[in-house]
């Protein structure tokens, strides 16, 4: 007589080897039936082996910690990293798939970093509103061009963004360059969360310090990348109808004066010069074309026979109409406030103080705090989700730790930054989104010249999946590493900093035109095109 089973999962086993031994048998062999014979009511379940739950854990701490990371991803939480997504994995597309990506990258800026950026042009760079509006407009819709382009890759080759960087850059320059994209992303959080700490503490009527906001900010931002894409998506739909409502409101409250932005006050106070164009210029290229690093991270959940054009329209539109509009009601904003003296008070202090005195500075501006707050909130997490992607390709062992605990390690990194920068941040801002343009210039030409030219059509035999961490099977990187030698030094004679200025860039008017990224992008273009046919055609990689 068989042992009565003391668990579910020895049952189960029990269960499958007497089936399998009189399966075995056959009927013939001992006049038995096997379908006749008892049988139990436990099923072997896929989905629960797939989670865990017939899984033995060793005993300790460490079996405990496996148990935890299997309950959380059978709740929804998103393990996957840069391992390439397979079809099978993927969403079934409805005309309702492009939404989420429309309002993630909508929510990504409907924010206030968006409407700092828009501050800095007459603040720092001393531009009037005739060519602060240009250069918003003009840089912002084509810098959007490579990062739509790079998103619509996701679905064909089911890769993250800096995985499929790897068939045209080559392993081993991908790793530094998802490193600097790793350091990219946590300047920008750093930045972010600053502004979130600030608005909290206007919102509390500064009986909250800038570092407890931080800190309450940046646990929110975790809390929904830790959870992963899905969560993302929620929220982006959330946030991105409050924050339309609240700029709307804040266009409201402040439309009265915003003719004072074209007032004498104003015209004295800014000019339209080569080198402040070309300087903020170079900003609001960092502040946009660095999402190409991360395009295509959000959209490898759909299928491959997504759409080109209507994926990239949604990206598009939903990366540049935000950042357009709010960071020239920012400018606006900033250029009126010459002519107001409360706004020019609060303008000196910070970007939010200027939000707080143009809202009233009362009960309903504090709850406007309170908003902003969580539209930062929209940009850091989808932010924090990235970066530890990027982390991955950068430092291949983390492949082996699960995706939600990078969360945790990304937090980590930038909120004792963003801690000690809260002192300083619009001169942080000014040179953070300025040299991040510089790096861009290397990497964008690659990125786009791979697909377009050298692996066209985009689809998994032009980008094979099976070869995506094969260092011997993957290109050298000859012509990525070629193109960087040669590009750096034209970087760094034409950028203009407040700590370098470069001998091209002393030529330009006043002597502080940054022509970086233009020039730059132009050199590695032209080395990059020839050097990667070559590396092609006699490595076959």
């Amino acid at each position: 007589m068989a042992a009565k089973p003391n668990s579910e999962l020895q049952g189960l086993e029990l269960s499958d080897r007497t089936k399998d031994t009189y399966t075995n048998q056959g009927e013939g062999d001992n006049g038995v039936d096997p379908s006749q014979l008892p049988q139990t009511d436990y099923r072997y379940d896929e989905e629960a082996a797939a989670t865990g739950r017939y899984r033995k854990y060793p005993s300790g701490a460490v079996g405990l910690a496996k148990r935890g990371m299997d309950v959380l991803v059978e709740h929804g939480v998103e393990e996957r990293g840069i391992e390439p997504r397979p079809e099978e994995d993927r969403e079934t597309l409805t005309i309702w798939s492009y939404l989420p990506q429309t309002t993630l990258w909508a929510a990504f800026n409907f924010n206030i970093l968006s409407f700092s950026e828009g501050v800095i042009g007459p603040a720092l760079f001393g531009l009037n509103w005739r060519a602060s509006a240009a250069c918003i407009v003009l840089f912002t819709l084509a810098s959007g061009l490579p990062v739509a382009y790079c998103a619509t890759n996701g679905p064909k080759t089911g890769m993250r963004q800096m995985v499929q960087a790897r068939y045209g850059l080559g392993y081993f320059p991908a790793m530094i360059f998802g490193l600097i994209n790793c350091a990219t992303m946590i300047g920008f959080m750093s930045l972010t969360a600053i502004l979130a700490g600030q608005c909290l503490s206007l919102a509390s009527n500064s009986t909250m310090s800038y570092n407890v906001g931080i800190v309450i900010a940046a646990l929110i931002a975790l809390i929904l990348s830790f959870v992963g894409l899905r969560a993302l998506h929620i929220v982006s739909l959330t946030a991105f109808p409050i924050m339309i409502v609240v700029f709307l409101a804040l266009t409201g409250l402040s439309g009265s004066k915003l003719h004072l932005a074209v007032a004498e006050a104003a015209y004295e106070a800014t000019g339209a010069t080569a080198s402040g164009v070309l300087g903020y210029g170079a900003s609001l290229i960092g502040f946009t074309i660095t999402y190409s690093a991360l395009a295509s991270d959000f959209t490898t959940s759909l299928p491959a026979h997504t759409p080109r054009l209507p994926l990239f329209l949604c990206v598009y539109l939903g990366l540049t109409i935000p950042i357009i509009s709010i960071t020239l009601l920012g400018a606006a904003c900033q250029l009126a406030s010459y002519s107001i003296a409360s706004w020019a008070e609060a303008s000196e202090v910070g970007v939010p103080n200027l939000i707080f005195a143009i809202s009233g500075s009362g009960g309903g501006a504090r709850f406007v705090m309170v908003l902003f707050c969580l539209s930062v909130v929209a940009n850091t997490a989808p932010t924090i989700y990235s970066a530890g992607l990027s982390g991955q390709v950068a430092i291949p062992f983390l492949v082996k730790v699960p995706r939600y605990f990078l969360a945790l390690i990304v937090t980590a990194i930038y909120l004792p930054i963003a801690i000690v920068g809260a002192s300083s941040f619009y001169v942080a801002l000014e040179n953070f989104s300025a040299v991040l343009s510089y790096w861009t210039a290397l990497y964008i030409p690659p990125t786009l010249i791979e697909p377009m030219l050298f692996r066209n059509p985009v689809s998994m035999k032009t980008y094979p999946v099976e070869i995506w961490n094969k260092i011997g099977k993957l290109p050298i990187g000859l012509a990525s590493i070629v193109s960087a030698i040669c590009g750096i030094p034209i970087i760094a004679a034409s950028m203009s900093q407040s700590w370098w200025v470069g001998w091209i860039a002393r030529k330009i008017t006043s002597g502080s035109g940054d022509v970086a990224f233009e020039l730059g992008a132009v050199v590695v273009t032209l080395v990059y095109l020839p050097v990667r046919y070559l590396e092609r055609k006699y490595t076959g990689r």
